[in-house]
This record gives C-alpha cells, structure tokens and sequence, in this order.
C-alpha cells in the first residue's frame, strides 16, 4: 500500500514522497531515488518489492521544482525528456530533498538510499552528505566517478554493468580504484554481459541474472546494516 504526502525541504518546499509501509515487521527505512525517467511504474514495483521485505520506503518525486507527477517510458523521446529535466533540476537542490527525507525517517528508523542511474548518483552524494544515514546503494550511476572528491560516511554499495558505456571501463575502473580499503566500506559488484539499466524489466537492456543477483546482494546488504 502507498500514500503520496508531503515534507518540507531545508528551504521549506513541499517535497512530494510517495510512501510505501510493510505490511510485516519493519526493519528499516529506504529512501529510494529515481532514474530520469521520474516516479514511474518500474520505480514503485521496485518500492513495492522493498516494502514487501519489510523496508518502510519513501520515494520522493526529484522532479517537482522543474515538473510534478513525472512519469516517463524508456522509449527514445522519453530518453530526452528525462534528460532535460535533470539537466534543470541540477544534483545540490535533488541532493538536499533527499536529506530532508532521511531526517525526516531517521527519527525512528535506521535509513539507507538506494538509488538507479541519475538516482544512484543521487544516492552516493547523498552517501557523502548525510550525518546520520546508515547505509547507501547505487545502481549504475553514471556520475559518480565524477564526484569522487568526497567520500560516503556510511556503508555504500555500487552495482555496476561490465557492459555499460555510460559508465565505461575507465570510470568503472576510477570508482573500483577510489573504493579500495576505504572505511565505512564500499562495495563494487559488476555483472557479466550486463549494461546499463540492467534492472529494468520494461528495458531491452534488461538482464535477468543480474537483476536477481544483485537485489539479493542489496537485500543482504540492507538487512545488515539497517
């Protein structure tokens, strides 16, 4: 079951979530961030999946300075459109958004973020930002070889494509490199003949294996940290 409410952000916006609560033991509190393609149905599946597990899961809609109730297909003009708006939306306004979701939950939670493309970008700055958030997980995200300037103060996990151009063989290498023996740990998984938004079922990039094997790595790593 979701409930859409509103937060106020740090410069007393409403930020719009969509909320997720389990219907089983709780066990902690995800923030999940979108890809460009806004809050859209392959975003509340995986909300859904979450909540199942026992995650209260609170999705903002990142979108809602530039447009409201962003809700886009993977198809090519859709690609575009995503584009745009992050493009506007920019990643220090998105970035406080989150952080006022993770205050708002760490009340009475331990929290993590996970977060897909733009948002796993999202989720690692948040990673680097936040006092107080227990745990981060990043799928594919393509810019976070470019903010390695900063280091997570929490346990964070990335999933990377070996296939992914987006994030190529340079930048995935980058990001391995600037992981290694770092502490609070960060954890790099990559998938054979996986590209980018290997998660996503409504994408032709869409693979199976992978998608299994690293939502029981995030599970595990979840239900560890939280």
């Amino acid at each position: 079951m979701n409930n859409k409410i509103n937060i106020k952000s740090a410069d007393d916006k409403d930020i719009p979530v969509y909320i997720y609560e389990p219907s089983i033991e709780r066990i902690g509190a995800i923030v999940l961030i979108q890809e460009i393609f806004g809050v859209n149905d392959h975003i509340k599946d995986i909300a859904e999946k979450f909540s199942k597990e026992g995650f209260i899961t609170w999705v903002p809609d990142i979108f809602y300075r530039v447009q409201n109730d962003v809700n886009l297909d993977y198809s090519a003009t859709s690609i575009e459109k995503g584009k745009e708006l992050k493009g506007k939306s920019g990643w220090d306004l998105p970035t406080m958004d989150i952080l006022s979701c993770i205050a708002n939950l760490k009340v009475s939670h331990n929290v993590a973020t996970v977060g897909f493309c733009y948002g796993g970008s999202l989720s690692w700055k948040a990673a680097c930002s936040a006092y107080g958030l227990d745990a981060s997980v990043c799928f594919y995200g393509s810019q976070i070889s470019t903010f390695l300037d900063k280091t997570p103060r929490c346990p964070t996990l990335v999933h990377l494509g070996e296939k992914d151009e987006t994030i190529n063989k340079e930048d995935q290498n980058k990001i391995k490199h600037f992981s290694q023996n770092k502490e609070p740990s960060i954890e790099i998984h990559t998938y054979k003949n996986a590209d980018h938004g290997f998660f996503c079922d409504q994408r032709d990039s869409y693979n199976e294996a992978s998608r299994d094997l690293s939502y029981k790595r995030t599970i595990e790593f979840l239900k560890k940290s939280l």
